[in-house]
């Protein structure tokens, strides 16, 4: 008599096309990873643009190192390998744009011409923030897939998301990851702000206070304060506060309905400081993330 099959265990990973043309493909990436120490190097398979939607994960290359989080948008190149590790549990998701090399030419070449020359390696930055107009696209893009939108919608958006993107990211100078050799002061300085970021992702409905965090790393508050403004290029109150309007935003997305809830979940003081907070980030209400999504759909 043969034994029962033990079920499967859930994939780690999932991943669904959401939509795919001129080039470029849309898709839902879900990890579902615990805690992981860093892994070994894996070539990434495309030219990728990553938004991250939900968690945190950290990303290696070579001697560069980023704590990911919603307030990122990511660049990968074909083949190129990079190492990944779990700091927080839970996993994370996000919009993967999977880019065919003359496409990525092309999106580059607006930008820098030279970038252009470069088929095996186009995107230059590694990582860059994500702006506000990124941001809203990518949700428009999500509400656009959810309401079956026409293929002149979904293009239209697809194509301004992948620019934008690219703007963001060469609007801040970002330099290609491993590629220039920093000093001891500065590498310091770099994992100080890593660190950060994962501290605030570690609790986002009740941050350490400033003082809190320098004493974590053994700093003072205005040597942590400056140098995370200085790193990052928003201050630490505006980064956390983009972070956990990014997180409230996936929440509605994803069909979350109370709204006082939701708020109070995500640290917020009450309804009215979460509404005025999320319009003041992203310049529209909460409201109007909610199903169904496509009311929220530009004019």
């Amino acid at each position: 008599m043969s034994r029962p099959r033990e079920p499967e265990p859930p994939a780690l990973h999932e991943r669904e096309v959401l939509f795919e043309s001129l080039g470029i493909a849309a898709v839902d990436f879900r990890c579902r990873a615990h805690v992981e120490p860093e892994g070994p190097e894996e070539p990434n398979p495309t030219h990728s643009i990553v938004f991250v939607r939900r968690g945190v994960f950290r990303r290696s290359r070579r001697c560069d190192t980023l704590v990911a989080d919603p307030n990122h948008v990511l660049f990968f190149n074909a083949a190129e390998p990079y190492r990944y590790a779990h700091p927080v549990a839970g996993g994370d998701d996000c919009t993967i744009l999977t880019v065919e090399p003359t496409r990525a030419l092309e999106l580059v070449a607006r930008f820098e011409p030279r970038d252009a020359e470069r088929p095996e390696a186009p995107f230059r930055a590694g990582h860059a923030l994500r702006s506000r107009r990124a941001a809203r696209l990518h949700f428009e893009l999500l509400a656009l897939v959810r309401s079956r939108a026409t293929a002149l919608a979904l293009e239209d958006v697809l194509v301004e998301l992948a620019d934008e993107a690219l703007r963001s990211a060469y609007a801040t100078g970002a330099r290609r990851e491993g590629e220039a050799r920093s000093t001891i002061a500065e590498r310091r300085r770099r994992d100080l702000v890593e660190a950060t970021k994962l501290a605030l992702n570690e609790r986002p409905e009740s941050p350490l206070s400033l003082g809190e965090l320098a004493r974590r790393f053994g700093c003072s508050p205005f040597h942590l304060s400056r140098t995370f403004h200085r790193g990052v290029g928003l201050s630490l109150r505006a980064y956390f506060g983009r972070l956990r309007a990014s997180l409230a935003a996936e929440r509605l997305l994803d069909g979350e309905r109370d709204l006082t809830a939701l708020a109070l979940d995500l640290g917020y003081a009450d309804h009215s400081h979460f509404t005025n907070a999320f319009r003041r980030e992203w310049g529209l209400p909460p409201s109007r993330l909610r199903p169904p999504v496509s009311a929220w759909l530009r004019p």
